[in-house]
């Protein structure tokens, strides 16, 4: 009996604690998402794995408190970086920072 007392008070606040989604209501962006987004379009020029060859910024070092900042020079281009635009959609943009703000760590 107790047992369904304390679910039926919990219940209620799990239910509403808020869900991490995708600015479209889909998926969480995730880690794993963003790495395969980087493989796709970054590793290029900015090293597999994120480890640099010298040739462009060392994305590793990228300060992980300046979101805001990654997301301008991805979308509108900063000296050789080509300006990505409206390529990544803003959920993708999420998951492509949480990589890169993790360090390129799964």
């Amino acid at each position: 009996m107790m047992r369904h007392v304390v679910l039926a008070a919990v219940l209620p606040v799990l239910c509403a604690l808020p869900r991490a989604a995708a600015a479209d209501g889909g998926p969480a962006p995730t880690v794993a998402q963003g790495r395969q987004l980087y493989t796709s379009f970054c590793a290029r020029c900015h090293g597999v794995n994120m480890v640099n060859t010298g040739a462009s910024f060392d994305l590793r070092s990228f300060p992980s408190d300046q979101r805001e900042r990654f997301v301008r020079s991805v979308t509108q281009g900063l000296r050789a970086m080509p300006a990505w635009g409206t390529t990544f959609k803003p959920d993708e943009l999420d998951a492509l920072w949480l990589y890169v703000s993790n360090g390129g760590r799964p």
